[in-house]
């Protein structure tokens, strides 16, 4: 399966810890990769919900391998390819 050139992808992830410690590092850490244009901390089964943008299958692989994979404290990861945008709504204040 080819992605399209510029491609999203949601990433679930788990951490080992969650400590304070430990999620403050891994936001911070998720803060500095330019790939990344969204990451919420939730609630459930995983951990952080993030969105990134990649240029196609090599960049995500590239992702993966070079930067998140890299972080220290993942237990574990799942992902999600985002094959067409239905609703894209700015935040709104309450």
């Amino acid at each position: 399966m080819a992605l399209p050139r510029e491609s999203s992808v949601i990433i679930e992830v788990t951490l080992e810890r969650h400590d304070e410690e430990a999620l403050k590092r891994f936001g911070d850490i998720l803060k500095d990769l330019p790939e990344v244009i969204e990451a919420n901390l939730t609630t459930g089964e995983y951990d952080y919900f993030i969105k990134v943008a990649v240029s196609g299958m090599a960049g995500y692989e590239r992702f993966l391998r070079e930067k998140l994979y890299r972080i220290p404290g993942i237990r574990h990861s799942r992902s999600a390819f985002t094959l067409r945008c239905l609703k894209h709504q700015p935040s709104f204040q309450v």
